[in-house]
C-alpha cells in the first residue's frame, strides 16, 4: 500500500512566500501612490470653479479707463492712461469689481477666497460642494507677446489636501 506525504514540501512553501510578498509590495505601491494622484471629483469641480471665475474675469473690462461706448482702448492713441490698480473696497463681492485688477484680492494665500464663497457669488448651484477649495486670483502686467501689454491673470484652486489645479488667461486690452 501507497502512503502519499500530506502537507507542503520547502520548496511549495518558499514559493508561496515569494507571491505573497510580491502581492503584498505591489499592492503597498499601490495604496502609496493614491495620495499623489488628483482625484477625478476634485479636478472636475476645480474646473468648473476656475473656469465660472474665468468667465466673471472675462466679463469686467481691461480697465475702467476704457470707454466702451467711444470704443477708445486707455493709453492709446491720446486716450486716458490706463489705472491699472485695484480700486475695490476690502471686503467687496465679486459684483463690485469694475475691471481685472480687482481680482487681485485674492491673489495672497492668506487672502485665497473661499471655494464656497466664490461659488455663491457666481451663482452656482450647491455651493456646499466647493467648501473645500481655496481660490487665488493674480493679476500681473506682461509683455512677452510681441512687445503688446497684457494683464496676466492665474487661477490657482486648491483643495484642503494641497492638491491644486492653476489656470493662466492672457487678457488684451481690447474692451
Amino acid at each position: 500500500m501507497l502512503r502519499r506525504n500530506a502537507g507542503l514540501s520547502l520548496l511549495e512553501y518558499v514559493v508561496g512566500l515569494a507571491v505573497l510578498a510580491i502581492i503584498l509590495v505591489g499592492v503597498g505601491l499601490f495604496f502609496l501612490s493614491q495620495p499623489r494622484q488628483l482625484d477625478p471629483v476634485f479636478q472636475f469641480r476645480a474646473v468648473a470653479l476656475a473656469e465660472a471665475l474665468a468667465e466673471q474675469v472675462l466679463a469686467v473690462t481691461y480697465d475702467a479707463a476704457n470707454n466702451l461706448q467711444e470704443q477708445t482702448r486707455c493709453g492709446i492713441d491720446g486716450a486716458d492712461v490706463c489705472e491699472n490698480q485695484a480700486t475695490i473696497p476690502t471686503d467687496a463681492e465679486i459684483n463690485d469689481f469694475t475691471h481685472v485688477d480687482d481680482f487681485r484680492l485674492w491673489c495672497d494665500e492668506g487672502n485665497a477666497i473661499a471655494g464656497n464663497a466664490l461659488a455663491q457669488q457666481l451663482g452656482m448651484s450647491r455651493t456646499a460642494l466647493y467648501a473645500r477649495y481655496l481660490v487665488q486670483t493674480c493679476v500681473t502686467i506682461g509683455t512677452d507677446d510681441a512687445g503688446t501689454t497684457f494683464k496676466k491673470v492665474d487661477i490657482t484652486v486648491r483643495d484642503q489636501n494641497g492638491s491644486d489645479l492653476s489656470f493662466t488667461l492672457h487678457r488684451y486690452n481690447i474692451r
